[in-house]
């Protein structure tokens, strides 16, 4: 039986991965003589390369941790019956194009008012920037990687093992939550807009069709409609 602790400890070090990939970024570029006033802007222009790597880093755990328990990330909560599969990748591909639209034409600009009139840890539009360079290690970090990946931890194996012991509400609240948080680098608004507006969705989603088929799918057409609309600005 897999262990609750097991799970909380995948969800906390998820965000954390991203820190420790900055640090370790940063003490290279102490490391190799770099003057300081120009390290700030090259992390900022390798950010597509810590979102690769932890990515990578939240999978080897995952798999890790999760093998101890007999929980298989490649087989659990992709089973279902064959007739459902053809609604479940239609619905996944009509959700996450309307979360995409939604955020392209409607979180985005409300994140950016936010940042720049109430304020943020992150300076206006600088998430957007980071992020169209180095187009091909952003695809392989947020395409290939992303949805798999935070889908098998958030919608999947906490998913799984919450809803035994935790209300449906609750299991969406933590997962949702967990799932914003790890998205720190876009700052507090892109957090909160993340959690809400994707995170909830697809945990609801997840939990009444009792798969992940329709959950990535959406997630996996989110990211590639962001990366196209990142790649084009």
């Amino acid at each position: 039986m897999t262990s609750l602790r097991a799970v909380w400890r995948n969800l906390i070090l998820a965000p954390i991965w991203f820190l420790l990939t900055l640090f370790v970024m940063i003490a290279y570029y102490v490391i190799i003589g770099m003057d300081e006033s120009a390290i700030p802007e090259r992390m900022n222009s390798n950010i597509p390369f810590v979102l690769l790597v932890a990515q990578i880093m939240i999978l080897v755990y995952l798999l890790v941790s999760t093998r101890k328990y007999g929980f298989n990330i490649f087989k659990n909560g992709w089973q279902t019956d064959k007739n459902k599969i053809p609604i479940d990748i239609i619905g996944g591909i009509v959700t996450g194009s309307v979360i995409a639209i939604t955020y392209i034409y409607f979180l985005s600009p409300m994140q950016h008012n936010l940042q720049m009139h109430v304020g943020d840890y992150v300076p206006a539009g600088e998430t957007m920037t980071s992020l169209g360079m180095h187009t091909m290690v952003f695809f392989l970090a947020n395409v290939i990687l992303a949805p798999f990946v935070e889908e098998s931890l958030f919608r999947n194996y906490s998913l799984t093992v919450f809803l035994k012991k935790y209300s449906r509400i609750k299991t969406v609240v933590i997962t949702s939550a967990m799932f914003g948080l790890m998205h720190w680098l876009g700052g507090f608004w892109y957090i909160l807009l993340t959690g809400l507006f994707v995170g909830v969705p697809l945990a609801v989603v997840a939990i009444k069709r009792g798969n992940l088929i329709w959950a990535f799918t959406a997630h996996l057409v989110l990211n590639i409609i962001e990366f196209i609309h990142i790649s084009n600005l």
